[in-house]
């Protein structure tokens, strides 16, 4: 069903301000900038702690960290750096102008009475601290402080866990059902090392059959025919084996891949690719050696053996880097803060796409947004039809990001900040028009988002986005204005 709102709350009027505060030494340098948002040190009175964690794909963008461009935080940012104050204070200071000729500015604070911490363990490991409301261990890490107050997936909640309701309890303030909205657009690409390849100037070219092939164990050359047909007969290398690279843990990137390779996959253009279900739908990755679909349950991806296997979008990347003749997944943000070629790659139009922001806006513009919940309270939504978007200038694996949040955050007095807080975040992120802050030089949320590779979420989405959080992220103890 497609989602109508014919009323939107006002945006906040007046931001309050907030600060991202932890025990950091003064004479920390901007590359640690990203600490002030997962460090586990409690923060001083009267500092609210909003905490976080799940996928990947927006580590880059919440926090900030993997990145390893020589201007590391010039010119970029992230929202929960430009959003809140450093402690200290020197952490919303851009580089210098003497270091790496990288731009000079200041960024942030919009608020400064709580901060905002994430850690990214991956969409299945946040979905499931969020419904148990328990963070990750510190080892092996990352973790964050409890209590946990949102979440973020890749995997758009669906069957029981939409009815999933949290009871609180001791350590537990938070309660209710879970409010579903999109963040962001995200592209998930096929990176891969450049050594020991010659990439024509248009950059490297799969199409369908190609990389349908790669991605299930049946191309394993560099010099295969089918990729040299894709360049214009280039040979891309003389003899170099493909190492296909894949998550090992529960991941909302391998949930976007494999659903594309199940629509894509077995079409007639794809003909050569065998038929069956080789890529199960559901989130993670963790998979048995072998080339037959799992039966029940179906909520793996069964890779071939022969596959390398790592941990999280910076491990495959890593992984990657390592690895002469390696190809693998990685979201777009990570694929961009470790400096790795990517692919273009063949969309239901026929043109040959990249991961660019517009390529991810072009696809996500086509897609449904589909409600659930009574209206006008719809306390979840998603994005559907982005399976195989059908235009053009589509990038063909892209998708969108999530955040989580409870309908009741419980305790009268903590529980009131942290509704407000959040309500606060997605109205300066989610703005239309984006909006700017003093400074005027900090960049706006979207400035952020695309220059860490990702794609800001078209104005009518974000519009439905805003009006769900204002409307059933609750400011009291209950009961819910969004349940069921």
């Amino acid at each position: 069903m497609v989602f109508s709102c014919d009323r939107l709350n006002n945006l906040t009027s007046s931001i309050s301000v907030l600060a991202i505060t932890i025990g950091l030494l003064a004479g920390q340098s901007a590359s640690d900038k990203s600490l002030a948002q997962t460090s586990t040190t409690p923060p001083p009175a009267g500092v609210t702690s909003i905490n976080g964690l799940g996928a990947s794909t927006v580590n880059t963008l919440f926090v900030g960290t993997g990145e390893t461009n020589p201007c590391p935080f010039g010119s970029k940012g992230s929202w929960f750096n430009v959003f809140g104050v450093g402690n200290p204070p020197s952490l919303n200071t851009d580089l210098t102008a003497t270091t790496n000729n990288c731009p000079v500015g200041t960024y942030g604070p919009v608020v400064n009475n709580d901060t905002f911490r994430y850690a990214a363990v991956g969409s299945g490991a946040g979905i499931t601290a969020f419904f148990n409301q328990t963070v990750p261990p510190a080892s092996p890490g990352p973790t964050i402080l409890a209590p946990v107050s949102f979440a973020a997936t890749d995997d758009p909640l669906t069957g029981t866990q939409i009815e999933q309701t949290v009871t609180a309890g001791t350590g537990k303030p938070n309660s209710g059902k879970a409010i579903q909205v999109p963040v962001v657009g995200v592209g998930i690409t096929l990176s891969y090392n450049r050594t020991g390849l010659t990439i024509p100037a248009a950059g490297l070219k799969f199409s369908r059959n190609s990389y349908c092939g790669i991605l299930k164990g049946t191309i394993t050359n560099w010099n295969d025919s089918r990729i040299r047909a894709d360049n214009g007969n280039a040979v891309i290398a003389v003899n170099l084996p493909i190492k296909v690279v894949r998550r090992s843990d529960n991941s909302g990137s391998t949930f976007v891949l494999s659903t594309h390779l199940n629509t894509v996959c077995k079409t007639a253009a794809t003909s050569t690719i065998q038929a069956a279900n080789i890529w199960d739908k559901g989130v993670g990755s963790v998979s048995t050696s072998g080339t037959v679909p799992p039966t029940p349950p179906a909520n793996t991806v069964v890779w071939p053996a022969t596959f390398l296997s790592a941990t999280g979008g910076g491990g495959v990347a890593t992984a990657i880097s390592a690895n002469n003749g390696a190809i693998g997944y990685v979201d777009s943000a990570t694929r961009l803060a470790k400096s790795l070629p990517a692919a273009l790659l063949q969309n239901k139009a026929n043109a040959y796409v990249g991961p660019t922001t517009a390529g991810i806006q072009s696809a996500l513009s086509v897609g449904t947004i589909v409600k659930y919940g009574t209206a006008p309270a719809n306390r979840l939504i998603r994005i559907d039809n982005l399976a195989d978007p059908n235009t053009a200038t589509a990038y063909p694996i892209s998708a969108a990001t999530y955040a989580l949040f409870y309908d009741v955050y419980q305790n009268s007095t903590t529980g009131n900040l942290i509704a407000t807080h959040i309500r606060t975040l997605i109205n300066w992120a989610l703005a239309n028009p984006p909006q700017t802050v003093f400074p005027s030089s900090n960049p706006t949320p979207d400035q952020i988002a695309i220059n860490r590779g990702y794609a800001p979420l078209p104005n009518n989405i974000k519009t439905v986005a805003r009006t769900v959080v204002n409307t059933c992220v609750n400011t009291a103890t209950g009961p819910s204005p969004c349940t069921p």
